[in-house]
């Protein structure tokens, strides 16, 4: 229960923020503030502070445009947090929300509020300088040419072209102007730059290395451990609680995490869970390995245990080697049926009904997962030597030879780590009642060979957010502007795996929708279903509707389309239009404003990646023009056999996936139009199948309450209002 203490502690800091800030007290985040508080206060817990409640309570709170969720969460959270001694942990979906809370938001609320609290930045390892491969890439030593080895042409041999960018990292440090943070770097890093210094999954020595005390990771860590709240990623929570939790960030039961942008977690949640191997590649791979534990020999050859070991090591490589050579034609044999992936027709796909594999495919699977296996036993073998070796320094291997080599043994366990978890998702049937995985090889053809990609991946979400997640945590918020589905939290429901007891509620937007916003849509000449004739119309109506002197986004839902659209229009167009084809989505934005702001029209065209997190506002953007309902691929192997999985069950997977999706989708990409309250300007969604669709009109209501007009196939044809 929320406590009369906490309740003022929250009242005084709103009331401060808005005294300090000049601002006007808004209905609507004073409803998001009292909710969340409420809500996460109602949990029960012992002495020690720990949930006896056996579920933990979850807010889900939809908060329309202009409500300020942000300063919302942030006032009740915290204090609630502070109260009960736990951690935040705020998750974010884009890293521009991230840098806007942890640059703009958070240092803002505790200037003008009384709160007091520390954060800090949490990012994964990757995104942190080693500083023992720096020395090593420096240096260059034979462990150092083995790592190349096994990237294969993935790196440039350091010694050529970046020597020069490394010597000036270490520079850096040493005069302390950077902290080894990638995204602190500088100029912009290439993966093949940054790989050849950053740790990846198993390379890691952690406190074994020499380096640790001065670990660019390993410090910020600490700084993170001693914050009241930490702003994070929807991946790097996702990457903690698949270790279990507590590993990267606090343990789950002393969380209570805020999930912004929430309605990308269901979608991440599949991701992080899914797995792929390609099987050439995989081949290569192991033959290079062989060469690797060559290598190690001579340099490590003192050692006779870990001269066993990498014997035994090279004869299970070639050993799985050889078996998935003699399985290839089991997975080749589906080439034959194997439908188009994608545009260029390069990358054919067979999809697997249901995700159910046939039994011999399983018995293969099964057999090569057995040697991988074996094969990552062995290299696990080799790396508790090597610990020895850095831990004791007294062996055969002196610390730091046995240091240079970790990396590269945890480079070939990871890899193998991965393999079973791939054959293992190919050798096991799904369990009956729950939602399946979906399986699907991939084929392309690269020379003479064909590669070819298993891959396996869950449907939904469901069922590992509430194990990994909503079973441990303390509590959660998640919180959108979108976040219903055709007017329910239906959709997000099933795809996030939210309890019965979950705490929902939507929170409209202050905007007037219906008197500064106008919604056009065709009421014919406008149909996707022939993809050519829609894409001229497009084209021919385009000019009617860019706003001369103003700022314009169209968004497409394919790039094919937008490509022949950019091609079809006037040349004159084309010199107003910046295409996110040509620029980075940063450099894309500053374009537009300086153009916009010199009195120039400006055209953004873009695909579904500029429906969220660009902010537009005023002139910047006065006219959202959307080609049409962006429906899922209808080849896309998740979605291919989440339908059948619906279907099976009796329902109809188009209105229990297809609409709902597209439809938080359309409200996601029209909420680009209205940025403040005194914003005014035109949506037009370029597809009459809103108007003669069964579905079309539940789509259209689910929209904000914006003006609706329709047209015939000319603008300049006499609308009617609606």
């Amino acid at each position: 229960m929320l406590s009369d203490e906490l309740k003022q502690t929250i009242q005084q800091n709103y009331s401060t923020l808005v005294k300090n800030k000049n601002l006007q007290n808004r209905l609507g985040q004073k409803q998001m503030i009292a909710e969340i508080a409420n809500c996460l206060t109602s949990v029960e817990v012992d002495e020690e502070g720990m949930r006896l409640s056996p579920l933990p309570p979850i807010c889900v709170i939809e908060a329309g445009t202009g409500i300020g969720k942000t300063i919302a969460y942030l006032l009740s959270v915290i204090p609630v947090a502070q109260a009960m001694g736990k951690k935040v942990v705020l998750a974010t979906a884009t890293v521009a929300l991230q840098e806007q809370v942890m640059n703009k938001d958070i240092p803002d609320l505790l200037q003008h509020s009384e709160m007091k609290f520390s954060y800090s930045l949490a990012k994964g390892r990757g995104r942190y300088l080693c500083l023992s491969k720096l020395d090593n890439v420096l240096k260059s030593s034979s462990s150092q040419d083995a790592m190349l080895d096994l990237y294969g042409l993935e790196l440039d041999d350091p010694t050529v072209a970046d020597k020069a960018l490394y010597q000036d990292m270490l520079d850096a440090l040493i005069d302390n102007k950077w902290k080894g943070d990638r995204d602190d770097w500088k100029t912009v890093l290439n993966d093949n730059q940054w790989r050849g210094v950053a740790v990846e999954k198993g390379q890691c020595s952690g406190n074994r290395c020499s380096n640790f005390s001065n670990c660019c990771f390993f410090r910020s860590r600490n700084n993170m451990q001693k914050a009241d709240c930490i702003v994070a990623n929807h991946d790097l929570v996702l990457a903690d609680l698949s270790l279990g939790g507590g590993v990267i960030l606090p343990a789950p039961e002393d969380c209570i995490y805020i999930f912004d942008e929430a309605h990308h977690l269901p979608l991440k949640g599949i991701s992080h869970f899914s797995h792929f191997i390609r099987l050439r590649s995989t081949l290569t791979w192991l033959d290079r390995i062989t060469s690797v534990f060559k290598a190690m020999t001579v340099e490590l050859g003192k050692d006779s245990d870990i001269v066993r070991q990498l014997e035994k090591a090279r004869e299970a490589a070639d050993k799985t080697r050889a078996v998935l050579q003699e399985s290839l034609p089991v997975f080749q044999a589906f080439s034959e049926h194997a439908e188009s992936a994608n545009a260029s027709g390069d990358i054919t796909q067979h999809t697997f009904a249901q995700g159910v594999v046939s039994g011999k495919i399983r018995e293969t699977s099964h057999s090569i997962l057995l040697e991988f296996r074996d094969l990552e036993d062995r290299l696990n073998r080799i790396t508790e030597r090597l610990k020895d070796f850095m831990e004791n320094d007294t062996g055969e291997i002196d610390r730091q030879t046995a240091e240079n080599w970790y990396p590269v043994i945890g480079i070939m366990q990871s890899r193998a780590e991965g393999a079973i978890q791939c054959w293992r998702a190919f050798s096991i049937e799904d369990h009956g009642g729950y939602a399946p995985n979906a399986r699907w090889l991939s084929f392309r053809q690269i020379g003479a060979e064909t590669e070819i990609t298993l891959s396996s991946s869950p449907v939904i979400a469901a069922d590992a957010l509430k194990d990994y997640l909503w079973n441990d945590c303390f509590a959660a918020l998640l919180t959108s502007a979108t976040l219903t589905a055709l007017g329910t939290f239906d959709f997000l429901r099933m795809r996030a795996g939210l309890h019965e007891e979950t705490l929902f509620k939507q929170i409209g937007s202050p905007f007037d929708f219906f008197n500064n916003g106008l919604l056009q849509i065709p009421a014919r000449g406008f149909d996707p279903s022939d993809s050519e004739a829609h894409t001229q119309a497009i084209v021919e109506v385009l000019p009617q509707l860019i706003e001369p002197e103003k700022g314009s986004l169209v968004l497409f839902s394919s790039r094919r389309q937008m490509q022949s659209v950019l091609q079809g229009i006037s040349e004159e167009l084309k010199l107003k239009t910046l295409s996110q084809d040509d620029h980075s989505k940063q450099e894309l934005i500053r374009l537009h404003r300086d153009r916009v702001d010199k009195g120039q029209t400006s055209v953004i065209f873009g695909l579904a990646s500029l429906t969220e997190g660009i902010d537009l506002p005023g002139n910047y953007c006065c006219h959202v023009i959307i080609a049409k309902i962006p429906f899922s691929v209808p080849n896309d192997p998740v979605e291919k056999t989440l339908g059948e999985w619906i279907k099976d069950q009796g329902k109809n997977p188009f209105s229990e996936i297809s609409v709902p999706e597209a439809s938080m989708r359309l409200i996601q990409a029209s909420g680009r139009l209205l940025r403040t309250e005194k914003d005014t300007g035109t949506i037009t969604i370029l597809d009459q199948r809103l108007l003669n669709k069964f579905y079309g009109k539940g789509i259209v209501n689910s929209l904000p309450p914006y003006r609706l007009e329709t047209f015939v196939a000319s603008l300049n044809q006499p609308a009617t209002e609606i």
